[in-house]
């Protein structure tokens, strides 16, 4: 880490703001499915939907915790976030999905770095990482909000048009809408953003959906992949461009000594997730041998055997196997 960035008064704040009373924890998975390299972290906080683990110096993920222990589904944060300090800027990676959880995670940022958070960096379009983003503004005053020109467009035209509900004359779309104030119109290079004694590297990629967006940080083996890499969880392809999923993976693992921030579950190194890239590529096998034999999605996705060493990953949805099948046919029926 650069001298600057390690000055006295940001050690004041990373040592002492909010730390008093943290408790150390060996984390793995969230429901403990996938990991097999134990993370020593600090815990921030822990609330009902998430909780925020200290994981690098200036360094903060938080960790979504969507089903309990009875059953229930909260949905405050519902995806995985990160926070990312240097001496000039604070950076939040994701806007989790009500404004609710981002306005937690922002006044944790003040505790922990002394400001609020100067920009935040929208992963991707779906609801559970854009639709809190209401919840940075204050007042007059919020961060700039980067994201690329595919992202915004598919929000506004996925969420924006609102169904009207019965006995209503407005429609109401199911998220507040917020838009970018710095938007990435070419996605085939990385953009470095300097933090002031840091910079991070945002990556443009695609799998997940058209555009997808990580984050890796100068100075620090870690990565943020929102839902390109999944811990625990089975992959949600409705809106994937399954072709270019594995190739982005793979590219995000080149070092398998960097630690993954998954979009939902745990975090792991990335040579500890071969089981994600083994899930990966059996649905592509099995949805490709579908499509040959003349099976539907539905009866292809149907057939699919989950591999042995993710057979206990949750699904936010039953039917995702299905989706991920569907997600393939769009492909090799263009």
């Amino acid at each position: 880490m650069s001298s600057r960035l390690s000055n006295p008064s940001r050690r004041t704040f990373i040592a002492g703001a909010g730390i008093a009373g943290v408790s150390t924890v060996a984390s793995t998975s969230v429901f403990g499915a996938a990991t097999t390299t134990k993370q020593n972290t600090k815990i921030i906080d822990e609330q009902s939907f998430a909780r925020l683990e200290e994981i690098g110096d200036g360094v903060w993920a938080v960790l979504s915790t969507p089903v309990n222990a009875s059953g229930g589904f909260e949905t405050t944060t519902l995806s995985n976030a990160g926070l990312i300090m240097g001496d000039d800027k604070v950076v939040v990676y994701d806007a989790f999905f009500r404004p609710e959880g981002a306005s937690w995670l922002a006044e944790h940022a003040k505790t922990l770095t002394g400001r609020y958070p100067t920009h935040v960096i929208v992963s991707h379009l779906h609801a559970d990482h854009c639709g809190g983003l209401a919840g940075f503004q204050r007042g007059s005053e919020g961060p700039e909000i980067i994201m690329t020109e595919v992202t915004r467009d598919l929000i506004f035209s996925t969420y924006g048009t609102g169904k009207p509900r019965e006995n209503e004359i407005f429609g109401r779309p199911p998220i507040r809408l917020v838009g970018p104030t710095q938007i990435i119109h070419n996605e085939n290079e990385p953009i470095e953003l300097d933090l002031g004694g840091r910079s991070i590297t945002i990556d443009p990629l695609a799998g997940h959906t058209p555009s997808d967006l990580a984050v890796h940080i100068s100075d620090a083996d870690i990565i943020f992949a929102s839902d390109l890499v999944w811990e625990g969880y089975f992959p949600n392809y409705v809106n994937a461009v399954p072709s270019k999923l594995v190739p982005s993976v793979r590219h995000l693992f080149k070092d398998s000594n960097k630690l993954m921030v998954s979009g939902h579950g745990g975090t792991a190194k990335a040579g500890d997730l071969g089981m994600y890239v083994e899930l990966l590529e059996a649905i592509d096998k099995g949805a490709q041998e579908a499509h040959d034999a003349g099976l539907t999605a539905e009866e292809g996705g149907a057939k699919f055997v989950v591999p042995e060493a993710t057979k206990n990953w949750i699904r936010f949805n039953p039917q995702y196997p299905i989706v991920a099948y569907n997600a393939w046919y769009r492909e090799l029926n263009a």
